[in-house]
């Protein structure tokens, strides 16, 4: 209901109003009157209506004055004026002060309605559009994680250092970086048995692990870092120290032994072998992409730079490999294309390549692509069985034949049937199990995430079983419960108070759902 307060010195117009105006078919209703400027004054600020009638001519204080003292409180209601003056002076005044409307006494109820509904209009709309802001801004500050997430890895693999996005904790973070130097640790999961196992049970909790072991290590030493999952297997961290004249030797000392011990960490309590590479030093941010091509390369024991006998020309680009799997896993092929076009163009046309070199080029491609594809639900040896470059007629390989290969590669995958449709459900599932992991111990529920993501409850409940294959209830439950697992194991809280970690007010709730998903009691585990 619209509020609405009066304010004139004729009792008999208030009394009139007050009956005669259709408040239940205008959907407002009368919350005050006032027969001078001051009680006025002293009525709007108290009951806050959003609609105010007034005479201009009453004593103390007469009506613009009432409304210009109103202004410097910051009242923003809506102002109609009844006036007996038609004096131009006072329609100046009216319209300095922003008011809605001016009628001039006397006035009949049916055109005080017409004024009403016109106003009351407005301030739908008004409350409308405010609405709408307040949700988009709320959707941008859920987002605005994601979005930093998205910026840091196009600057690991792009030229985000190119531009800065327009978001605030972007922003933040590069006024921190100015100050600083830094370098990239590249972390890569190993093919192990327990690695396998993890994937058959669950490589969001799998993830969740790594994150939760990298961050207890490099809490200790007190750096600023980002941690950032490039695919699957490949995870980056971005640390940062404040410039001094020790800062290089001493970020040298931290990466060098936080990558062993995280090797270590990863080998002893997830069962994860992790092979670790450190990027050379940067002063300035905007290098960080050279800093994490030189840690993959360090990954393969390589170093960038070293003097060797090669047959044909260099290929090999990490960056470039990451680039083209990002746009490919965004379904952009022009994009695509044109990071080929521009890879390509920075290669010795007339050189040929040999064919050791080819086939590293190939390997590696196939390892970022498929890793970068199999973390949205796609296969790509199903999609695209046959990956090897058309070899030049004469057994040579040359920039042509590499760059129509590359095309029709990036074509093949981004036009098959299931390829949209999969990575739109993914990127949704993405975002809802690292929502999940991050409030698990909050009351999160399905139509919660379901208006973040702007899709229907029903319809997110199914793509997130159709991807996940299992309902999102029975998700939440299973991370509560693991994480439930390793409080009580630690031995340092209360079964109450592991509980209330978890997301449960009642315990006996808690060690029911407990019994039901381990099969023991949580008082089984601390005894």
């Amino acid at each position: 209901m619209w509020k609405v307060a009066i304010i004139d010195d004729d009792p008999n117009l208030l009394e009139g109003m007050r009956y005669a105006i259709p408040w239940k078919e205008l959907q407002a209703e009368w919350v005050g009157e006032a027969i001078d400027g001051k009680e006025g004054l002293e009525l709007i600020l108290q009951s806050g209506p959003d609609i105010v009638i007034s005479d201009i001519d009453m004593p103390v204080m007469n009506g613009l004055e009432m409304l210009e003292a109103l202004r410097r409180e910051q009242y923003e209601g809506k102002f109609i004026i009844l006036s007996g003056y038609s004096d131009f002076e006072y329609a100046r005044q009216a319209l300095r002060l922003s008011v809605d409307d001016y009628l001039s006494k006397p006035i009949s109820i049916e055109s005080l309605k017409k004024v009403l509904e016109r106003v009351i209009g407005n301030l739908e709309q008004e409350r409308l559009k405010e609405q709408e802001a307040q949700e988009h801004e709320q959707r941008l500050q859920d987002f605005e994680p994601y979005v930093m997430k998205e910026w840091l890895k196009s600057l690991l693999i792009g030229d985000a250092g190119k531009q800065v996005i327009r978001s605030e904790l972007v922003q933040i973070k590069v006024e921190q970086w100015e100050k600083q130097v830094h370098v990239v640790l590249c972390m890569e999961l190993e093919m192990s048995d327990g690695l396998k196992n993890w994937y058959a049970f669950d490589r969001s909790l799998m993830r969740f692990a790594i994150q939760n072991v990298v961050r207890e290590i490099l809490d200790a030493y007190g750096v600023e870092y980002e941690y950032m999952e490039m695919n699957s297997r490949l995870y980056a961290l971005l640390i940062h120290l404040d410039a001094n004249e020790q800062s290089e030797q001493l970020l040298h000392t931290i990466t060098r032994q936080s990558s062993r011990q995280i090797e270590l960490a990863l080998r002893d309590h997830v069962k994860l072998t992790m092979a670790t590479g450190v990027g050379s030093f940067q002063k300035d941010w905007r290098q960080l992409g050279e800093s994490f091509e030189q840690a993959c390369h360090s990954l393969k024991g390589e170093t960038l730079g070293e003097d060797k006998p090669i047959q044909g020309q260099e290929i090999s680009s990490v960056r470039f490999f990451h680039q083209l799997a990002e746009a490919v896993r965004n379904v952009q092929e022009e994009h695509g294309n044109q990071l080929i076009a521009e890879y390509i163009a920075g290669l010795k046309a007339d050189e040929p390549f040999h064919k050791q070199d080819v086939k590293q080029f190939v390997s590696e491609l196939w390892i970022i692509m498929n890793y970068s594809l199999y973390d949205i639900g796609i296969e790509l040896k199903n999609m695209y069985p046959a990956f090897e470059p058309v070899p030049e007629p004469g057994g040579e390989h040359t920039t042509d034949s590499l760059q129509r290969w590359l095309q029709e590669m990036v074509r093949t995958i981004i036009h098959s049937t299931y390829m949209n449709e999969n990575v739109r459900h993914q990127k949704i599932v993405e975002f809802i199990t690292q929502f999940t992991h991050e409030h698990y111990m909050e009351d999160i529920t399905l139509g919660m995430i379901a208006e973040k993501v702007q899709v229907s409850k029903n319809y997110l409940g199914q793509i997130f079983k159709n991807v996940m294959n299992e309902t999102f209830n029975n998700y939440i439950t299973r991370i509560r419960m693991e994480r439930a697992k390793g409080m009580l194991l630690e031995g340092n809280l209360y079964i109450y108070e592991v509980a209330e970690k978890v997301g449960y007010n009642s315990i006996s709730y808690f060690s029911t759902q407990f019994k039901k998903y381990t099969g023991y009691n949580p008082t089984d585990l601390i005894k």
